[in-house]
């Protein structure tokens, strides 16, 4: 049996279903788990975790930071790795994950299959980069946002030089990537735990939408993952450096293509499609991770 263990749950909303259900997950099995609130932490450079202490100091800490927190959430976790206390999301993969056209290039490289998609910052260039991925209908996306925000289907040019020159005027981060037809609205999200995924489902995008996420209306439902679909999912969070991941994956004619990665996903969407206690799964990952580090300690 697993000693008691202090899990602290960095957020700024403990009353979310996700937190919720890890807290619930966690007592349940014995432990003490917490929010640790990342809008109270006042951060150092000398060393220590926070300025203001840890009580109790965490054997492990799930990191759930919001996207607009990224970067000063980047600084918190650094800070709890620099203390040696395990985490769930490395700073690495946070920073990585949240952006996503870097992201595509850290999983290209890895040899990791991912739709056509490039960025730009002039507006001459929009014809081209447009043709580049295959022209239109295509995809454009903000390179931070979550939940199918900010994702827009393009499909002709006066709108495309519209949003785009209004991206490049602002100075906003924005990617455009190919639009895979064939995918007619779905995607799988497969929930990574530990190395392994722990529960997959395909999200169908409500009638008249082309985004498949739950929150813009999609609905999820169990999802058999091929072996390629599985690994891909597993490679990606590999490659992030996250313990826990959300992996999107793409149908195509050419094989799965990986869509996103997710480093705070929810649990609610995939827990009503799956019936499976992905709460419980976490726990169970950071026992054995606790574990782990105390050996190698």
């Amino acid at each position: 049996m697993t000693a008691s263990l202090n899990i602290a749950i960095l957020t700024a909303d403990p009353s979310n279903y996700s937190n919720q259900r890890m807290m619930e997950a966690g007592r349940k099995a014995g432990h003490n788990v917490y929010p640790l609130l990342s809008l109270e932490q006042i951060l150092n450079v000398n060393g220590e975790a926070f300025t203001s202490g840890l009580s109790p100091e965490p054997d492990a800490v799930i990191p759930r930071i919001g996207v607009g927190l990224t970067d000063y959430g980047h600084s918190l976790i650094m800070s709890l790795e620099e203390a040696d206390i395990p985490v769930t999301t490395s700073s690495y993969g946070l920073i990585h994950s949240r952006n996503k056209f870097l992201a595509g290039q850290v999983l290209k490289s890895a040899e990791i299959n991912v739709p056509k998609t490039v960025t730009l910052a002039d507006a001459r260039n929009i014809d081209t980069a447009i043709k580049s991925i295959g022209g239109y209908p295509f995809i454009l996306k903000r390179l931070k946002g979550t939940q199918g925000n900010a994702v827009y289907l393009i499909n002709d040019v006066d709108k495309a030089h519209k949003k785009i020159g209004k991206y490049i005027r602002k100075q906003k981060a924005f990617l455009i990537q190919e639009f895979i037809k064939e995918a007619r609205g779905t995607d799988l999200r497969c929930f990574v735990v530990g190395g392994k995924v722990v529960g997959a489902m395909q999200r169908v995008a409500a009638q008249g939408e082309f985004r498949a996420n739950i929150h813009q209306g999609g609905q999820g439902m169990p999802a058999a993952l091929s072996k390629d679909e599985s690994s891909m999912a597993i490679d990606a969070a590999e490659v992030l450096g996250l313990s826990i991941a959300g992996v999107d994956i793409l149908r195509s004619d050419s094989g799965p293509l990986l869509l996103e990665v997710n480093s705070s996903p929810g649990l609610q969407g995939i827990e009503k499609a799956t019936g499976k206690d992905i709460a419980g799964e976490i726990i169970r990952y950071i026992e054995t991770m606790v574990n782990e580090a105390n050996i190698n300690g």
